[in-house]
């Protein structure tokens, strides 16, 4: 060990081709190569000059020059190897300074730096190193895990373990600047590092470093690493004017980097910058785990040299659409504390982009950035409950139009003393949806699909994340409409499903259709899969509600249509921002079987009508007309009257509550668009009138307008045929009289009005209800009570008396009071033979009309 207490030899010039005319010293080692470099120059207070070897020779020449003074004081001390923890290290943690290479000042390999602490350090360390000194330090990884890939990385981060020659004064500035000189500010005179990407001095350079407290992290691309030192050939021993740092070297710290080899942290290529991100197929099972789908990414992480432009080449499948979200975007200018400064000689920080950031939606320039972050969806600086409850928005990402994006980013001064990062998510958005474009004449929706070329097919959830909670939405409702051709039904067949994770619905049986239905706790959000079925294009009546996860687990399950039509919906309400296609999606597949259609019309309109049911079917008819509802609809300002027979039951019994209908068969009647449940009964013989019910259309009551469109009333009635019985229900379009629109109303009534102007003709009195004429005497009761097939309203007399004039009636009074007598003992046996034969007739197969015509 050398200390240097005063040194005055000669004459120091910088830019001068023998920087030292009038004089300098040389040091030497034994063993070790002879340098050639020389201090001199004037300077003051101690410095050391620790030794490789234990010999070391001091030469000093001295030219004539009466005005340079000669004068130098050096003592000299024996340092052993244990004494020496500053470069070795203490003997329970030595450092790993590299092999020497042969014939070499300070040439050394390292290698396996994963498993021991490297350190390069300067020629001489901790002291001055000498002058003209070339070193050349081999970094390499050769053990490296499967399915790994190593990269080097070099730092150092304290102060005073960064001690080079003509280092960047930090006078004058407080303490939270951090400095550093590099590439052009690196001329002849300066002592400098140069890192290599790779192993040799052919490969790009990455950083160019001469001076500062601190270098920043330089990271090599692949296992290898070579970093070379330059001394100048002349210097001043102890430290340059202003600063008055000795020289005492530098160390550095060396790591190894690990990442996945199929990773896209680092460039595959050893020259260039490019990467291919390509999307999985759709349908594989990759599409549940993401891999392949989506997926998070950064900036490399090993440095890049200037002037690389890394390219990003995002490819989906047909269908996809690529969605990026940039999470953090950091280029440094300020790099520690809030005044700290990164001076980069002659970059080009001072003119143009330092950085430029460019995205490209094909030929179309979605984003072009000049040292300026892109969009961020970075939520940090929001409230915790607004963080985690917002996805991104359009104005926070950018989303491709078609199936393949690229994203440019070039650094003009590299990224080891510049640095310029970015994290990002991307996914490749499934936007099929299968089937054909929904009908224009219907109200559309995101996702509603109709499926009527196909024979056969599946039928698979959405999984475009803009249609759930991660991509922005609150609620899901999808439709596949299923359409069969003339001739044929619809065979579905649900083979699972999944509602989220805390689904708070059970999927039970209705205790009157025996189908599967959804029943919510309170407060509960509707998640649910339904099926309908379409007897006719604006009818839909409900099949099935699946809504948690476990009634698909034990076996799929099976629906075969009564028409030509069936639909599957798809609802997901208040969805969070966690969800998405892999939370909530059901997977189902179908097929068109051939089956004659229901040849008869069961849509009806008309003055009134009669259906019959019989279980099970005891004809062709029946049977292929099973399953499909009745239709009773009223025209114009009517309302609607049915009569069945039976007991009314709860809509919705408790399951603890016992069944008071003796049968499982159900008359169930609906009313309204959609179809909502009005009555459950329990079916009794037609005709025994104890047991008659009686349902009027809602607006009968006085509850204002039909419904929001205005449509007519009607009646859905279904039958639920589980066991053999009978059932059967009558109809009539009803009106009400002036009088009893009057009173309902509230309106005062003038008693002294004519009768007939208030009251309709035929009018069923217990109804308080106007009929058709037509349906007045036609031989059939309509009137719940017979009224319009009464003897006062249809006898012999009445029709006589109102069809003879007034003379004629004085003149053959004799004669109608015998033929009275006749007329009414023969009516009344036509009507006892009538009511007998209606009683032994089997039950109709058919609605029975009173006006044909009005058919639909």
């Amino acid at each position: 060990m050398l200390i240097f207490d005063e040194f005055k030899v000669g004459r120091y010039e910088a830019q001068a081709l023998d920087g030292c005319p009038d004089g300098y010293m040389q040091l030497s080692e034994l063993g070790r190569p002879f340098t050639g470099g020389s201090w001199c120059g004037s300077s003051s207070g101690p410095a050391a000059y620790y030794s490789e070897t234990s010999t070391v020779t001091v030469t000093v020449k001295l030219f004539a020059s009466p005005q340079q003074p000669f004068q130098f004081r050096l003592r000299f001390r024996f340092v052993s190897r244990r004494e020496a923890i500053v470069r070795f290290g203490s003997p329970a943690s030595p450092l790993e300074r590299g092999q020497v290479a042969p014939g070499t000042y300070c040439t050394r390999q390292f290698e396996e730096c994963y498993r021991k602490p490297c350190r390069l350090q300067s020629p001489n360390y901790p002291g001055m190193y000498p002058r003209n000194v070339s070193c050349y330090w081999s970094l390499r990884q050769k053990v490296v895990p499967t399915c790994k890939h190593a990269m080097i990385a070099v730092r150092q981060e304290a102060a005073h373990k960064m001690h080079m020659k003509r280092s960047i004064s930090v006078l004058g500035f407080n303490k939270t600047v951090r400095a550093l000189r590099a590439w052009r500010d690196c001329t002849g005179e300066r002592d400098h590092l140069i890192f290599y990407d790779g192993g040799s001095t052919n490969d790009p350079v990455l950083a160019k470093y001469c001076g500062g407290d601190w270098l920043p992290r330089v990271v090599s691309r692949g296992p290898e690493m070579l970093v070379a030192f330059h001394s100048s050939p002349f210097s001043i021993p102890l430290h340059s004017p202003p600063s008055q740092s000795p020289l005492r070297g530098f160390e550095l710290d060396v790591d190894v980097i690990f990442a996945d080899s199929d990773s896209l942290d680092y460039s595959h290529e050893a020259l260039g910058c490019d990467f291919d991100v390509n999307a999985t197929d759709p349908d594989g099972d990759d599409i549940w785990t993401g891999r392949g789908r989506r997926g998070s990414m950064i900036s490399p992480r090993h440095s890049l040299p200037p002037n690389t432009t890394c390219t990003y080449k995002f490819r989906g499948y047909s269908g996809d659409l690529i969605w990026l979200n940039f999470i953090s975007y950091s280029q440094r200018a300020l790099l520690v504390g809030e005044s700290a400064h990164v001076l980069l000689g002659n970059s080009s920080s001072s003119g143009g982009c330092a950085t430029k950031l460019r995205i490209w939606d094909g030929n179309v320039l979605l984003e072009d950035k000049c040292d300026e972050p892109p969009r961020l969806c970075d939520h940090s600086a929001l409230s915790n409950a607004t963080r985690f409850t917002r996805p991104c928005t359009p104005p926070e990402s950018y989303l491709s139009t078609g199936r393949s994006l690229v994203l440019q980013h070039h650094t003009e001064d590299g990224t080891a003393l510049h640095p310029a990062s970015f994290k990002l998510k991307y996914e490749f958005v499934d936007t099929r949806l299968g089937g054909d474009i929904w009908p224009a004449r219907e109200p559309p929706g995101p996702c509603h699909r109709v499926f009527r070329k196909s024979h056969t097919g599946e039928l698979i959830s959405p999984r475009n994340v803009f249609l759930f909670g991660r991509g922005g939405a609150n609620d899901l409702h999808c439709v596949y409409r299923l359409e069969a051709g003339p001739g044929e039904r619809v065979r579905l067949v649900l083979n699972n499903a999944s509602f989220g994770i805390n689904s708070m619905c059970t999927t039970s049986t209705d205790p009157h259709s025996g189908r599967p239905i959804c029943e919510y706790l309170p407060g509960a959000r509707a998640t649910e899969l339904s099926v309908w079925e379409l007897p006719w294009r604006d009818i839909r009546m409900p099949r099935a509600c699946l809504c948690d996860n476990t009634t698909l687990n034990n076996k799929p399950m099976v629906f075969l249509s009564s028409s030509r039509t069936l639909e599957l919906h798809y609802t997901a309400k208040e969805m969070n921002i966690t969800e998405d296609y892999t939370d909530l999606y059901f997977h189902a597949t179908f097929e068109l079987v051939r089956m004659p259609e229901c040849p008869r019309k069961q849509r009806l309109r008309g003055f009134g009508g009669d259906v019959h049911f019989t279980s099970p079917p005891v004809e062709r008819l029946e049977l292929l007309c099973s399953g499909i509802p009745w239709l009773v609809e009223a025209r114009g300002n009517k309302s609607l009257f049915l009569l069945s027979w039976g007991a009314f039951l709860p809509l919705r019994p408790r399951l603890e509550e016992p069944s008071r209908c003796p049968t499982v068969n159900r008359v169930l009647v609906y009313s309204g668009r959609p179809p909502r449940l009005v009555r459950a009964l329990c079916p009794a013989e037609p005709g025994a009138r104890p047991l008659a019910v009686q349902v009027f259309s809602e607006e009968w009551w006085g509850g204002g307008p039909h419904d929001t469109q205005f449509r007519a009333p009607n009646f859905l009635v279904e039958w639920v045929g589980g066991e053999p019985g009978i059932a059967a229900f009558s109809w009539l379009e009803i009106s009400r009289s002036k009088a009893s629109l009057l009173q309902q109303l509230q309106v005062p009534v003038n008693t002294s009005d004519n009768d007939t102007e208030l009251e309709c003709p035929h009018k069923c009195p217990e109804l308080d209800a106007c009929i058709n004429p037509s349906l007045w005497c036609d031989g059939k009761d309509h009137c719940p009570s017979g009224w319009d097939e009464s003897e006062s309203q249809c006898g012999s007399a009445s029709r006589l008396l109102t069809s003879l004039p007034g003379a004629t009636i004085a003149a053959a009074g004799a004669v109608a009071a015998s033929l009275l007598l006749l007329l009414c003992l023969t009516a009344h046996r036509i009507r006892a033979r009538r009511r007998r034969k209606l009683a032994k007739k089997k039950l109709l197969t058919g609605p029975r009309l009173l006006d044909p015509s009005l058919n639909s």
